[in-house]
This record gives structure tokens, C-alpha cells and sequence, in this order.
């Protein structure tokens, strides 16, 4: 069945010196932004020619796929934008959650990077103001709907546990 995009959502929390190669997603996570907009997790991957001299038409095989950074948007709130801003330099594991329940009920993906925040540029008189919230992947992007729940807080919060049997 399709979805609509309403109450997807992106929500992070501190790395503390984890390793990241063995990141634990579960724990106490914030709203990171009001999205608007959410990136997709994954580029498509590379494609590498493996076409020869033998071959009629041109062939190809899977190449390595691409997880640039990502550009979320939504509306400029100070509350958000200082939160990012404290921020600064440091991991967050985020999870990016899909689906109308507000809790990744259709999808998961998770992984850790580093975040910026700026105001968007204005481009006329009459439009609602807006930031751009820009995550640098550190990790690589994993789907992990069946693997962790998640709970809503109801106030910007959410707890993230691991599945039992995920």
C-alpha cells in the first residue's frame, strides 16, 4: 500500500566514542528538524562498463554506490537551528523514519554523521523563511526498519530500542 510523506521524519542523538563500526542506535533521541524535505538515503550505485570487443551492445555491472551529504529542509526555527549548532563538529547517530505513524513504521534507515545548520537564501517578499540542515555521512546509510522500534515522546523526543529478535 502507498504512503504519503506526512510525518516522516529525521531524529539524531549524541555518538559518545562509539565505534563505528559497531554503532548501537538505540537510546534517547530529539526531532533534528521539522522537515520539509528528507533526502533519499542512498544514491543509485555507480555503474562500471564491462563492455568487449565481442559484445553487440554495451554492458555493465554494479558499481559502488553513493552516500554524498545529505541537505535536509525545513521551515528557520531558532529552537532547531541552536540545537544543530551545538552540534557542531561533533557524530550523531540519525534515523531517518518513514511512514504516516511517525515511528519508521514503513521504513528505517540509519547512520552516523556530522550536522550543519544555516538559514536558506530568501528568494522573494512573500515565502515562509527556511533552513537547510546538512548531514556529512560518517557511516554508511542501513536499513533498519525491523531492527530497532521506536517510540514517540510526543514532545520532539523518541526512544529507540533494539527489536526483540531483530
Amino acid at each position: 500500500m502507498a504512503i504519503t510523506s506526512y510525518l516522516s521524519r529525521i531524529i539524531y542523538k549524541e555518538l559518545k566514542g562509539e565505534d563505528l563500526q559497531n554503532v548501537n542506535f538505540a537510546g534517547s533521541y530529539k526531532l533534528l528538524v521539522r522537515a520539509k524535505t528528507i533526502p533519499a538515503p542512498m544514491g543509485a550505485p555507480n555503474t562500471v562498463e564491462s563492455t568487449t570487443l565481442e559484445d553487440k551492445a554495451q554492458t555493465f555491472e554494479e558499481g559502488i554506490q553513493t552516500s554524498d551529504s545529505k541537505e535536509y529542509t525545513g521551515n528557520l526555527e531558532k529552537a532547531y537551528l541552536d540545537g544543530i549548532d551545538e552540534l557542531k563538529g561533533k557524530r550523531v547517530c540519525l534515523i531517518q523514519l518513514y511512514g504516516t505513524d511517525g515511528i519508521g513504521g514503513e521504513a528505517k534507515y540509519a547512520y552516523v554523521a556530522q550536522v550543519t545548520a544555516t538559514p536558506s537564501d530568501i528568494g522573494g517578499v512573500d515565502e515562509i523563511v527556511e533552513m537547510a540542515v546538512t548531514a556529512i555521512p560518517n557511516t554508511v546509510p542501513v536499513k533498519c526498519t525491523d531492527d530497532y522500534t521506536v517510540a514517540d515522546g510526543g514532545n520532539g523526543t523518541f526512544t529507540v530500542t533494539e527489536a526483540s529478535g531483530g
